[in-house]
């Protein structure tokens, strides 16, 4: 039934969302959202892989009502076996997304295997990119959309693009996520007294090509303190190593100003940035998490192209990260105006 009493008649409904970063999760939520108003109770469930946290990205989102994993040949820097890799283990999956009953899935990708399995679980209505023909002749409710062709991440636009394509939006929506009230608040507290302006580093990566390097980092943090400004380093477990590296080059007499948070849950980093006045730093998750938060940012990009899908997120690109000064970066705030900071 729904608010008013009448009976929902809206479908049951899943979204299969393919990218394994938490970025790439973060650029979808507003056609999540879009897909939820015209679901049943105005929620959705939500397949994603374990890799884009996506429990824990959306937790704060009241149009998502579940997150089913689904661990399919993980990244090759995981180093393991997924637990749905193998066809006994895809016959249990297909088993228990069955036992959902979902009568309709928006599947984010253009791989026909999401179609075969949601035709296998049952799911009678299936809509897709459809790049291929095996896809096509897997899906049920067309337009379909062609691969992005033009500069920059395709991610993105292929998203705006289906969500165009099936009547979900009318173009793009910038993304904005929701943070859970308790860490707000938890955030909030900790930082009370802690210096301000406030700047956030997303030192994190997928990729060591996309790593500005600790060195970098610590040299820029350390500039930032001198003039007043509060740095905090952001980043999952994976970055502790990196996280410790710079907090130690950054002289004993600024690090009052210094704060780690190299730790795995998204909603306390995401917690965070909303305490920051600007980021910076790697083309990784808490780069986005900061725009999709409000946060003006500046990405570094020498190893990817630059992103253009939020206006707060700039861009500063080079031939490759090492080609990334550190006077540019501080030249480049500059321009931005990114409160507390001074010229070279």
């Amino acid at each position: 039934m729904s608010a008013s009493g009448k009976e929902d008649t809206r479908p049951r409904t899943l979204v299969v969302h393919h990218r394994s970063g938490i970025g790439d999760l973060v650029w979808h939520i507003p056609y999540l959202r879009a897909i939820a108003a015209g679901s049943a109770g105005g929620r959705i469930g939500v397949m994603a892989r374990p890799s884009s946290r996506a429990a824990e990205v959306l937790a704060a989102e009241t149009c998502v009502a579940e997150v089913i994993e689904y661990d399919h040949r993980p990244r090759a820097s995981e180093k393991r076996k997924g637990r749905h890799d193998g066809l006994l283990a895809q016959f249990g999956f297909i088993r228990d997304l069955r036992a959902h009953h979902y009568e309709q899935v928006y599947i984010f990708s253009g791989r026909a295997r999401y179609a075969a399995l949601a035709l296998l679980a049952g799911i009678p209505r299936r809509a897709g990119f459809g790049f291929t023909l095996a896809e096509r002749l897997l899906l049920t409710q067309p337009p379909f959309i062609r691969p992005y062709e033009g500069p920059g991440n395709w991610v993105f636009p292929e998203a705006t693009a289906f969500s165009v394509a099936q009547g979900l939006v009318d173009g793009p929506v910038v993304p904005r996520m929701a943070v859970l009230p308790e860490a707000l608040s938890r955030a909030e507290a900790d930082l009370a007294g802690f210096p301000q302006p406030r700047l956030a580093f997303s030192i994190g990566t997928s990729e060591p090509r996309k790593h500005w390097g600790g060195a970098n980092f610590a040299a820029l943090a350390t500039r930032l303190l001198e003039q007043g400004a509060g740095v905090i380093l952001l980043g999952g477990p994976a970055e502790a190593g990196v996280a410790a590296e710079i907090a130690s080059a950054v002289p004993a007499a600024l690090r009052s100003g210094l704060l780690v948070s190299a730790q795995p849950s998204v909603q306390r980093s995401a917690a965070l940035l909303r305490q920051c006045q600007f980021c910076l730093g790697n083309d990784t998750g808490v780069l986005n998490m900061a725009v999709a938060n409000g946060v003006p940012s500046l990405g570094l990009f020498g190893a990817t192209p630059p992103l253009a899908h939020d206006p707060l997120l700039h861009a500063l690109v080079g031939e490759g990260m090492a080609a990334i000064a550190v006077d540019q970066v501080l030249r480049r705030l500059v321009e931005l105006h990114a409160p507390g900071v001074a010229a070279p």
